[in-house]
């Protein structure tokens, strides 16, 4: 029997809305299949990480065989202290920590950094596609509690892209940010966090940052599900923290995957 439960106040308190869930099986085999759509932050205090932990919890007292988790975001290593854990991480650092003392392994099914612009690059722009992972990196700066200056973050985002010069084919500086922002966007203010919210959105449309988004965001869809289907078809039951977006993207295959 399959059970779906598409809004969290099914399985959680009502001020978890912003955090919905998915819940499916048991299989015929008994695996289960639990998502958690992530907001992401890394205020240890947002309740957020209050629901998580339940969802945690409820998947370890129904499972007790072999198990697997898959998380969105790179981590290095942990803290071993759970706050400090998602301060340096969000909610990546919290599951990891949980996993951790549950000794579960962790999986972040991403195609690799470098993989992911090849492949933009080979269908877009390549000055705009380093706009808009730029866009998307300053966007998620916003989210995050943070000490540095926004422009320091705009320095730090560019030396990380500048690493990709031999994908671009031109080094990322800030003047060429600041050149391809005027291009794309005239007088908009880089630093506003409505305007990068808006274009890093790929349910939205309406510009070419918002359609390479988009398909940055179905390309690891796709790899993620590849990863869950091969984590299935082994036997295993699944724990996956992604963001909210992708687990309303992924439900209908999932549904399908535990059916068949």
């Amino acid at each position: 029997m399959v059970n779906l439960y598409q809004t969290p106040n099914h399985t959680v308190p009502e001020q978890s809305q912003e955090n919905p869930v998915l819940k499916l099986g048991p299989s015929p085999t008994g695996q289960i299949l639990y998502f958690f759509g992530a907001r992401h932050t890394n205020n240890p205090d947002d309740i957020q990480f209050n629901y998580l932990q339940q969802f945690w919890n409820e998947f370890l007292n129904v499972v007790k065989r072999d198990k697997i988790i898959f998380i969105e975001g790179a981590t290095r290593e942990i803290s071993q202290n759970y706050e400090e854990a998602i301060r340096q991480y969000g909610e990546a650092g919290a599951i990891r920590w949980l996993a951790r003392e549950s000794n579960i392994d962790v999986i972040r099914p991403e195609p690799g950094e470098e993989e992911q612009r090849k492949l933009l690059c080979a269908l877009f722009s390549h000055h705009i596609v380093a706009y808009t992972v730029i866009a998307q990196n300053l966007a998620g700066w916003f989210r995050h509690k943070s000490q540095t200056s926004f422009d320091k973050a705009v320095e730090r985002v560019l030396e990380r892209e500048a690493k990709f010069s031999n994908i671009y084919g031109f080094i990322p500086d800030r003047l060429w940010l600041d050149n391809q922002h005027k291009e794309l966007f005239g007088e908009r203010r880089l630093e506003d966090k409505n305007f990068l919210d808006s274009i890093s959105d790929p349910r939205k449309g309406g510009t070419m940052v918002n359609n390479i988004v988009a398909f940055r965001s179905k390309m690891r869809d796709e790899h993620l599900l590849s990863a869950i289907v091969k984590a299935w078809k082994s036997g295993k039951s699944i724990f996956i923290v992604y963001g909210r977006g992708h687990l309303l993207s992924m439900e209908r295959s999932l549904q399908e995957l535990v059916k068949s």
